[in-house]
This record gives structure tokens, sequence and C-alpha cells, in this order.
């Protein structure tokens, strides 16, 4: 059983974003906290925005966040600078009682812009961000939110949900961006211009949960639980866990990841999975952050 290395966030966190100098982890109702790289906390957490943490990127030496709040309709897409100290914004309460909500903004943000619609993805590009607007468009931005491009969301009327599939990640090639699908569709558009260029669909045995990329390999996590390795062009392997997968990292062209009540690795030597107790969110350097706020020793210790 894994060793128990230290109680790290006071709150229940969903994923770790690596963001060069720190790690950023989100929690399940707005928490944010910053450790360094040795997994240690900086300074407290704080909750900048009171609403979920639905998607984020880091980008050069600030981190992008996309607060969404379903129930009234509120979502905010925000730049916050990896360096400043982060305080505690406007509550719940503040929401629901303020004249005009489109006006409240996350704490500590070097700029916030309130969105018509729901984002469902994020990427960064160098010194540029693109993300995706649900039934609006493809977006890209550069690092102080000033619009490069925008573009039509490509048709889908060959998708297999026939229109009702969303776009659940971006990756990039040496020359365009790659939209996926949670059905299997993935298109390809200019980065210069988000024009499509191609497309083609994936053959999968159920909807996809969320993608992890790493050069030309994709790793992808079906939401019944089990993944599919990709090249972007078909699939390559396919692999049956305990459980949803719910975060990966590639390293030395090794995939290790973890999910409900399990950690893997899959290498050239194979597939090896080893039990845990709790749910792996994220990976902090070479430990698992769960979903009670504790790093612990990665599960799997084949070599």
């Amino acid at each position: 059983m894994s060793q128990v290395v230290e109680r790290t966030v006071p709150f229940t966190p969903t994923r770790v974003d690596d963001c060069g100098g720190y790690y950023i982890v989100i929690g399940s109702l707005g928490e944010l906290a910053k450790l360094d790289r040795n997994g240690t906390l900086i300074g407290e957490s704080s909750i900048p925005f009171a609403s979920t943490i639905t998607h984020s990127t880091p980008l050069v030496d600030y981190w992008i966040g996309i607060w969404v709040e379903a129930e009234m309709r509120l979502a905010r897409i925000a730049s916050m600078k990896l360096d400043d100290l982060w305080g505690n914004g406007v509550s719940r309460g503040d929401l629901r009682t303020s004249l005009n909500p489109m006006s409240l903004h996350p704490q500590n943000s070097v700029w916030s812009h309130a969105l018509d619609s729901e984002p469902t993805c994020i990427t960064s590009l160098g010194d540029n961000f693109c993300f995706v607007l649900r039934g609006k468009g493809i977006y890209q931005m550069d690092l102080d939110a000033n619009e490069v491009w925008r573009s039509s969301l490509p048709s889908t009327i060959d998708g297999k949900l026939r229109g009702l599939e969303t776009a659940i990640s971006i990756s990039k090639s040496e020359n365009s961006l790659s939209i996926w699908y949670d059905n299997g569709l993935v298109v390809d558009i200019s980065e210069d211009s988000g024009v499509e260029i191609d497309r083609r669909s994936l053959n999968i045995p159920d909807r996809i949960e969320r993608i992890f990329h790493s050069g030309e390999s994709h790793l992808l996590a079906l939401s019944g639980g089990g993944f599919l390795i990709s090249d972007g062009e078909q699939i390559l392997e396919s692999y049956s866990t305990p459980g949803p997968l719910f975060a990966a990292i590639r390293r030395n062209g090794v995939w290790k990841f973890t999910g409900w009540r399990f950690d893997g690795r899959l290498s050239n030597l194979g597939l090896d999975m080893s039990s845990r107790e709790e749910l792996g969110v994220g990976f902090v350097a070479d430990k698992v952050l769960t979903n009670d706020g504790t790093l612990f020793e990665f599960a799997v210790t084949r070599s």
C-alpha cells in the first residue's frame, strides 16, 4: 500500500496544472493553491471567484482559468500572474445579490472577461492561447487577451452524435491545431486563421472523457473506464482500467497515469497497474495528488 508523504492542500482537489516553476492545484469549489516544484504549499489557498473552474492552462508567466457558474449562467475567463499573491474574491452570495453580476470578476486577475457561452477546452500556444466556446466558435488570443482570430465551429454533420458532440481538447502539430471531440471526431485547422484543413473520425468504443497529449502520442480516457492510445490519425492500442482515468503524463516515452483508486504505467515493456485507496487526480513532480489533498508516492514501482 502507498505511504502517505504529506497533507498538501486543505480542500478537495480535482486536477493539477504544471506551470513550469509552480504547480497549480484546482479545487472542486473554485479553490486554488500554488505549490513549488517539490510540492510544498506556497502561502495560503484562495478562492478568487466563487464558481467552478472548469478548464485552465499555463501561459508563459501566467495561468489562464475559466470559471463557470451554470446555475446563474455566468462564465469568466481570466489571467492570473503566477508570481503574484492570489486572494479571495466575491462569494456566491455576492453573485446572487449583485444587481450586475457580469461586472464581478476573479480577484487579483490581470485581465478578466465575461463570456456568453460555456468554454469546453483551452490550450496555450507559445505566447497565445486558443479556446472553444460551445455553440459559438474557436478563438485565438494573445497574452493580453487581444483577439488574434476567431473561427466558426467546424460542422459535425458526419459526427456520431448528430450535433451533440463536444470539443473537449486542442492539440498542436507543426503547422496546425487539432480539435478533438468526445465522439472521436478530430478536425485539423490552420493555426494562423482557424480555417479547416482536414478531418477524420476515430473508431472508439465509448465517449471520450478527457485527452492527454504528448507530441504525436495521445491518451484518450474513456468515460466508462479504460483508455486508448492514438497517433492522431487512428487508434493504435486499447487498454482496460479498474475505473475512470483522471490524470496522465508522458516522460521519456512512458505514460504514467492515475485515476479511480489505481495508478498505471505504459511503456514498451507493457502495462503495469497498482491499486490505491484514494482517487488520484494529478501529478506533482513524481508523486500523485489524491482527492483528499494528500501527496502519495506513485504506486507502480517497475523501472
